[in-house]
């Protein structure tokens, strides 16, 4: 008897190591997958933000403006991408003065004159900080030349970050510019070229648009911007928005809201013109608000309610492999494990009988 009562723990302890090794192993296959899914998540928010450090420095550094070399130039090596923000900014760090030039050569070789404080009455002095936005409607490699003019040898301190903020995002609502719908940054010449966007709206929907100029324009008697601005339906109405509307300052936003009446694609049509070559308008379209259900007895052909009542929201709910398997193997532990235990102790009383 005392063989089988020892036989009979050692079995029990048998059992139960069982059942904890496979309980174990269950765990360890459902704590795999939430530390995937964790991972894929947080990597899937990382690939939401900009790739770009922010305040990430392209040019810091003092520079030697002489008589003999009143200029520094960055020939085709500040790369810059769309649709950034970044600031170029400068000061003289000497006891000295003068006035300064800076223009801007695009990947296209294109040339924008950014800043020059010539029309100013007054030289600007030392430690006068001057810092010049400029929004990206190109990716790649810049041509910058600061162009100083002098009468004595001085240093100046010049620098080139990125902000990290995409061209509107500095002036939109956080939510409202991850709503977004549309977004582009695109390069007006000044005769006024006007590119068609083909934009699919919902009806009964309340939409905003938001446009600004990104470049900044150096001499500011020639720094109006225009623009005419239409939209199509796609029932073939045109909605005049803006008849030779003067846009904002630089990094300046307009905006207006619109109510859609039926779905569809939507022609945008923006027209610019300006008193310089080229100029670098920013546009989005955020979507708002539901204005209404879109209910009306006038409807020759309403959707039926089947279809109203069983439309699906557009999401589907996936199981992973894994979680299924490690969630079956832990639920026949538990479930299993009474019964085995059960069932040798009874063969054991059988047994003893």
């Amino acid at each position: 008897m005392a063989i089988k009562k020892v036989m009979s723990i050692k079995n029990s302890k048998i059992v139960i190591i069982l059942f904890l090794i496979i309980s174990f192993i269950s765990l360890t296959i459902l704590t795999n997958y939430i530390g995937d899914l964790s991972l894929k998540n947080r990597e899937s928010v990382e690939k939401l933000q900009p790739s770009m450090n922010n305040g990430e420095n392209l040019v810091d550094k003092v520079f030697n403006f002489t008589n003999d070399r009143d200029y520094v130039i960055f020939s085709n090596n500040i790369y810059f991408i769309k649709p950034y923000i970044y600031y170029i900014s400068f000061q003289i760090v000497t006891p000295h003065e003068c006035d300064m030039n800076i223009s801007l050569w695009d990947p296209e070789g294109d040339i924008y004159d950014i800043y020059d404080s010539r029309p100013n009455t007054t030289l600007l002095t030392q430690f006068e900080y001057q810092e010049i936005p400029f929004g990206v409607a190109l990716t790649g490699n810049y041509t910058i030349k600061f162009q100083a003019y002098l009468t004595e040898n001085l240093n100046i301190h010049i620098k080139i970050i990125n902000s990290d903020l995409q061209c509107l995002q500095d002036v939109i609502e956080p939510l409202a510019f991850n709503n977004k719908i549309f977004f582009q940054v695109n390069k007006f010449k000044n005769e006024g070229n006007n590119p068609l966007h083909n934009i699919t709206l919902k009806s009964d929907t309340l939409y905003r648009f938001y446009f600004g100029r990104y470049s900044p324009i150096a001499d500011l008697t020639q720094s109006e911007t225009r623009t005419y601005f239409n939209i199509t339906s796609s029932i073939n109405i045109q909605y005049k928005i803006y008849i030779n509307k003067t846009l904002p300052g630089v990094c300046q936003v307009e905006f207006f809201d619109f109510g859609t009446s039926v779905e569809g694609t939507y022609i945008i049509n923006m027209t610019i013109y300006c008193r310089v070559l080229y100029v670098n308008i920013a546009y989005a379209i955020v979507e708002e608000s539901k204005i209404a259900d879109g209910t009306n007895p006038n409807d020759p052909d309403p959707p039926p309610d089947d279809a109203v009542n069983n439309t699906k929201s557009g999401i589907e709910i996936t199981i992973p492999v894994q979680f299924t398997i490690g969630t079956l193997v832990f639920i026949g532990c538990v479930v299993s494990a009474p019964t085995i235990i059960i069932a040798y102790r009874k063969r054991k009383n059988a047994t003893g009988i």
